[in-house]
């Protein structure tokens, strides 16, 4: 039953996420005391959001103890007309609710008639007279798609109540869901999910999307439906200890201990992305293998560079994938392809103005296209009014792209050290410039703080929090050089603000760091941290009465105070 949708070699490959996987945890124990905390996953494509909900289950499955059933919901595999839709999003539930057989497949459950069958076997009779109403709907030559919809909905709450249990609902690529609004009788498919969603009371949710933006849009959006309903948590990257798990994993099958600069060959180009990780990792093993490369950085370097400009390279066919699928609603259209094309050479991203110029185009019809590529994830404004890349791989990659370089066979070992080092040098030039302006990115933030308000959650509080004005931001470094901050903000109130812009969860150690800082400037303190916090920090920052933010929150935080 488990190995249909999650395979042998996922589960044992599977590094870290401890602390995603423990805020999980929590929210299925509390569900337990009737406290429901809904989560919202987001991050890069492929960056593990799936495989995290997966092991969870994976955990559940294996507790017999646990009085919470867990359900998970791959919406993409789902058929978009109300009615189909509703037929089998009920019959996955039944799959993981009531399914005796492991070789069984959900598919089997589309049926109506086995649905029927199963629900009677339960010998509940809510149960049997509430999909009994719902088949009765369904045979109608007209059947109301709101009320199927609604009835599919709200059947993780009608099971959990007849048969005394509690219900965790994991929904994957959730804005899928926006595809029911085609249709005149639903058109506000999440309006009509919060309605439902406010009227349970046994059933906890957790969802997950990659398309960043829209994510934001859907939960952190004040006129959205299901805005404050999902507490919002980002997947990064790994950091470099997990990293380095996952490659030491990966490599095992060489037979050969790992050198040290093999993983950090392996980190500086992947970046921490578990994808792009799994993929140098494996092309790394074809080249000692296959060719008796030897096992050092040169090899890792070489790995990623075949797997980015080769037509048959994984990386090369992720990132062509992600940009075919983003650019899909404007074939014939060049504008957007030309945009991507001068920032793809860009690392430390270009404004509206020289864009333009560029272009030879007036800045108006260029600031749409722009929002449109913001939009679906491709590019990232900064707070300085710079549009970037979000993810550095895609910006080497479309760099190349355009460019016309793509490999379809092995080259020589002269024309391969050549592009390697011709790559690697753009590709560090682009990461470092997209890391080394986060300070001052968000200096320009504090500096258009006017008493907005917000909500807490963007500053790890609870409710909302109204913004100070600040007449000064500046980094700051005292007299004898002893104490550092990369903001001191001076107005209304003293903030002082530290930022680390890596992969790595920002510990108890830094925190108490930024304290002692603090109490000598007499300010508040603010950590930024780009990869998040470890429940520890978290906990303690609270009990310190510590702003803390990760990058969704600075984010999101831009974003409101935008407007």
């Amino acid at each position: 039953m488990f190995e249909t949708i999650y395979p042998e070699e996922e589960q044992r490959f599977f590094t870290d996420r401890e602390h995603l996987l423990a805020l999980l945890s929590l929210s299925r124990d509390l569900l337990l005391q009737g406290v429901r905390k809904h989560l919202a996953l987001t991050g890069f494509r492929r960056v593990g959001k799936t495989l995290a909900m997966k092991e969870f289950l994976r955990r559940c499955q294996l507790d017999k103890k646990s009085s919470v059933q867990v359900a998970y919901i791959d919406l993409p595999r789902l058929s978009f007309t109300p009615e189909t839709f509703a037929i089998q999003f009920l019959g996955y539930q039944l799959y993981w609710f009531c399914n005796p057989s492991p070789e069984q497949r959900p598919e089997a459950f589309f049926d109506p008639s086995l649905q029927l069958i199963t629900v009677g076997q339960l010998g509940n009779q809510e149960l049997i007279t509430y999909f009994t109403r719902f088949h009765h709907e369904l045979e109608k030559e007209k059947p109301d798609q709101h009320l199927l919809l609604e009835m599919a909905f709200n059947a993780p709450e009608v099971y959990a109540r007849a048969m005394n249990r509690k219900v965790m609902l994991l929904l994957d690529e959730f804005p899928e869901i926006l595809s029911l609004n085609n249709y005149p009788q639903i058109r506000d498919s999440l309006g009509l999910f919060r309605s439902v969603l406010q009227s349970q009371s046994h059933v906890g949710y957790v969802v997950a999307g990659s398309m960043i933006s829209l994510m934001e849009r859907i939960f952190l959006q004040a006129d959205s439906p299901l805005f404050v309903h999902f507490q919002m948590e980002t997947v990064p990257p790994f950091g470099r200890g997990d990293s380095d798990t996952l490659v030491q994993k990966r490599l095992e099958l060489l037979g050969q201990p790992v050198p040290g600069e093999v993983l950090a060959a392996v980190y500086q180009v992947a970046r921490g992305h578990p994808f792009y990780t799994y993929a140098v990792c494996m092309h790394v093993i074809e080249s000692v293998s296959l060719l008796q490369k030897p096992l050092d950085a040169a090899t890792v370097q070489e790995a990623f560079t075949l797997e980015t400009l080769s037509t048959n390279g994984r990386i090369y066919n992720l990132c062509h994938y992600f940009l075919e699928q983003s650019l899909k609603d404007v074939r014939g259209d060049t504008m957007p392809q030309a945009i991507l094309q001068i920032l793809g050479k860009e690392p430390g991203g270009l404004p509206l103005s020289e864009i333009a110029a560029r272009l030879k185009r007036p800045s108006g019809p260029i600031h749409q296209v722009m929002n449109w590529l913001l939009d679906v994830d491709l590019i990232d404004q900064r707070e300085d009014k710079t549009y970037v890349f979000r993810d550095p791989v895609l910006q080497i990659w479309v760099a190349y792209y355009y460019s016309g370089v793509e490999l379809t066979g092995l080259p020589s070992q002269k024309v391969l050290s050549s592009l390697v080092a011709e790559l690697m040098e753009r590709y560090e030039r682009t990461a470092n410039e997209l890391g080394l302006a986060k300070e001052s990115q968000v200096r320009e933030l504090l500096q258009r703080f006017d008493r907005q308000e917000i909500s807490g959650e963007l500053l790890g509080l609870d409710g909302s929090f109204q913004l100070p004005t600040f007449s000064q931001v500046l980094p700051y470094l005292s007299p004898d050089g002893q104490v550092e901050v990369d903001a001191l903000a001076e107005g209304s109130e003293r903030w002082v603000v530290e930022i680390k812009w890596r992969n790595k969860r920002v510990g108890i150690k830094e925190l108490h760091v930024l304290i002692q800082k603090a109490h000598g400037l007499n300010g508040r303190p603010w950590y930024i941290s780009q990869g998040g916090f470890t429940p520890e920090a978290e906990t303690f920052a609270r009990e310190n009465q510590i702003l803390f933010s990760n990058r969704s929150q600075i984010e999101a935080l831009g974003k409101a105070i935008r407007g």
